[in-house]
């Protein structure tokens, strides 16, 4: 008659069993590592994204507090104040680059007509300075253009 080898598929069989263990535990360790990174990209954006605004929140607060300086101080330290709010108001904008950069280009985390309102308003004050003229109305105009930016981050 026939001879056959019964233990023949039964081998095959195991041997075919291992190798779908093998992969279907691989596969779960290969799931669970892009999970877990995937996660924490993510948590990685948040704590970006927060602290893009936290920076934001105490650059524009730090500049409403030196301009309120401002319209209060005498004309000697005019310049340094103006100066110093030129700097607040410029690391928002690099706040801003740096979002685009980031996030794309949509992405911002103060309106940038705003901040080139006042780049402006500086621009003008700084050539009144130069001229000798009264500054009063360009600082009232500044302080309203950086109390908006401000108000821009209580709404969040």
């Amino acid at each position: 008659m026939y001879s056959f080898d019964v233990n023949r598929r039964s081998r095959k069989d195991r041997r075919r069993t291992q190798i779908l263990i093998i992969a279907v535990f691989l596969l779960t360790v290969l799931l669970i590592g892009v999970t877990y990174t995937l996660l924490k990209s993510r948590n990685f954006e948040d704590t970006t994204r927060d602290v893009l605004v936290s920076r934001a929140i105490s650059e524009a607060g730090d500049a409403q507090a030196t301009v309120y300086r401002l319209t209060q101080s005498s004309g000697t330290s005019s310049a340094a104040l103006l100066a110093s709010v030129r700097q607040h108001i410029y690391c928002l904008q690099c706040l801003n680059t740096l979002a685009g950069n980031i996030y794309g280009a949509e992405t911002i985390v103060v309106n940038p007509d705003l901040l080139s309102a006042c780049m402006t308003t500086l621009d003008q004050a700084t050539v009144r300075m130069q001229a000798g003229n009264v500054l009063t109305e360009q600082f009232t105009i500044l302080r309203d253009q950086i109390n908006d930016i401000a108000a821009s981050f209580n709404l969040n």
